[in-house]
């Protein structure tokens, strides 16, 4: 639920699908939800309106760390000579409708996500390079109440395995599997003048067995966080980052690798504006990935079109 003012700042969820190259190097399933997508005022939706919204999302770690925070190497205690690069371009189109549902606006969207991703993990012999469209994302329930102060709401979404996946093609988006998800979020002003903010978006993951295999992925909360001051009336500057916590283990028979609770954090600047003239926003953020425990480690950097139409 991300919005920008005049309406600019929207909700977003997801889209570079990293879990086939993190499979290979961490042996462990990952959650769907790309964190990375929303920032200031991540938990407010705009006015009653259509919105384009197109990502372009750039996710680069040449780290991989173990269940203890270290970083992974071979069996034989070399290098692994990872590396990824993923870009993703993500077309978004939300519609927050006129109707109300106990007093709050009601909105859906849905989400085409286009990856483009670099594999390297010489101690596997593994180079691998696919484009493809990613698993596609709907969110069909949003509700959103506005008071003078602050803005809450609800959502439920899902990720629908429309991707292929393979354990021998890592570079492949796909999660060969369902992902249903409910969160809250909401965002807070700390003056009259709304122009000191801090805004939440979270979801909690809960995953079906995979298509192809006896795993079924562990449950995952996470929540994306911005603090935000306006300095004009379309001009917003701050700090956002995102915090992710796998919260049960990966169940099934086939689950074969060390069983543990990855989490990871990240922190960056944000900077994002809407332009009356051509009523099209922009929002730049670069965040650093830390504190990451069993899964890569890399940095997030996500530059962001919202047209209404």
């Amino acid at each position: 639920m991300h919005s920008l003012r005049q309406p600019t700042r929207l909700f977003v969820l997801g889209a570079l699908l990293l879990a086939a190259a993190v499979q290979q190097a961490a042996a462990q399933e990952t959650a769907a939800y790309p964190n990375g997508t929303s920032g200031l005022k991540a938990g407010t939706v705009p006015p009653p309106g259509r919105y384009w919204l197109c990502y372009n999302r750039i996710y680069q770690a040449d780290i991989n760390r173990d269940a203890a925070g270290d970083i992974a190497t071979g069996p034989g205690g070399e290098p692994l000579g990872f590396d990824v690069l993923g870009y993703a371009n993500v077309h978004r189109f939300l519609f927050v409708t006129e109707h109300q549902i106990l007093g709050a606006d009601y909105a859906w969207n849905a989400v085409l996500p286009i990856v483009d991703l670099d594999v390297d993990i010489a101690a596997a012999g593994i180079h691998d390079h696919e484009c493809r469209i990613g698993d596609l994302n709907l969110e069909p329930f949003i509700l959103e109440w506005r008071k003078p102060r602050y803005e809450f709401g609800y959502v439920y979404g899902l990720f629908a395995p429309t991707a292929p996946r393979s354990d021998t093609n890592p570079a492949l988006p796909g999660k060969a599997h369902w992902t249903h998800y409910i969160g809250a979020a909401g965002t807070y002003y700390f003056d009259e003048e709304r122009t000191w903010a801090i805004s939440f978006l979270s979801r909690y993951e809960i995953s079906t067995r995979l298509n192809y295999k006896d795993v079924t992925p562990g449950d995952n909360f996470s929540f994306e966080w911005g603090f935000s001051k306006t300095l004009e009336e379309t001009l917003d500057v701050g700090v956002s980052g995102y915090c992710s916590w796998q919260t049960t283990l990966d169940r099934g028979s086939d689950v074969d690798y060390p069983n543990v609770l990855d989490h990871a954090f990240a922190l960056g600047p944000e900077i994002q504006y809407f332009s009356p003239k051509y009523k099209i926003g922009y929002a730049l953020r670069h965040w650093w990935e830390f504190g990451v425990r069993d899964r890569t480690q890399g940095t997030i950097t996500t530059l962001t079109f919202i047209k209404p139409f």
